[in-house]
């Protein structure tokens, strides 16, 4: 196998939004992560397309919006991230169309390095959310999003992952009432107290359900930048000390570190 250090591993990472400025900001916070030899590829949906994914319906939409435009660049890249916190289609969609790469390579001498990696940014934030907790059976981690829609399809959705209808681990999901295009348009301090109250609601939660919140999930990819926020309210609700147990997981790191771990360990 060639070492990680001679090929790159070449990132899509997919906004299924129309928009453009949700895309930029994820730029700095990735290239700040700092992997060495990885080229990185930056997709925005088309339009018409879907501005901002309030819904399970919006996501629906989105993929099939988007899946045309993406199928073309599969051969181009070798891992792919859907930066949409939902139970996005376009993850068993795109994982799908890999597959079928991936068999088409393997026919011939030239399936080395066919395989291709997919996951979305949920998906990646509950597992590293589930490494982070644990120790005790009363840890867990929660989520903070936007509408309260997404109060009912994340919890269904970790559900689904986990293969159980009720666990421990999972507190429960609180929002801001903010769509994803909000975070970026209304005023920032306006912002930070909505995503403050909602932090502040999950810890509640956790209390009432005899649960120790050890992990929060920044529930859309608009919230990058808002860790500041969640930390705040943290400190405020559980004091300074506590609040150093509560780990804040971004689901775009997550779900970059991952797969470009799945990539480079030749899993």
């Amino acid at each position: 196998m060639t070492s990680s250090s001679e090929v790159p591993v070449r990132v899509l990472i997919i906004n299924p939004n129309t928009s453009q400025h949700m895309t930029d900001a994820l730029k700095p916070v990735i290239d700040a992560l700092g992997f060495e030899n990885v080229q990185y590829t930056f997709f925005t949906s088309p339009t018409p397309g879907i501005p901002s994914i309030n819904s399970p319906d919006d996501a629906a939409e989105s993929a099939t919006v988007c899946l045309p435009a993406l199928v073309p660049m599969l051969p181009m890249h070798d891992v792919f991230l859907i930066a949409c916190y939902s139970q996005h289609p376009l993850v068993p969609q795109l994982k799908k169309e890999c597959d079928a790469l991936q068999r088409e390579a393997t026919k011939g001498a030239g399936g080395a390095g066919a395989r291709k990696y997919v996951t979305g940014i949920f998906e990646a934030s509950v597992l590293s959310s589930l490494a982070l907790t644990g120790s005790q059976p009363n840890e867990g981690f929660g989520i903070v999003s936007t509408g309260k829609i997404w109060e009912t399809a994340l919890r269904e959705a970790v559900h689904e992952m986990f293969g159980v209808s009720d666990s421990k681990r999972f507190v429960g999901c609180q929002t801001t009432g903010l769509n994803a295009s909000e975070l970026h348009e209304l005023p920032a301090e306006k912002v930070r107290g909505k995503m403050m109250e909602a932090t502040k609601n999950l810890l509640r939660d956790g209390k009432k359900a005899g649960s120790e919140v050890q992990a929060i999930c920044l529930g859309c990819a608009g919230m990058v930048g808002l860790e500041e926020a969640v930390r705040t309210a943290c400190v405020e609700e559980l004091g300074e000390d506590a609040s150093k147990t509560v780990s804040i997981v971004d689901g775009v790191k997550a779900g970059v570190g991952a797969l470009i771990t799945l990539a480079r360990g030749g899993f």
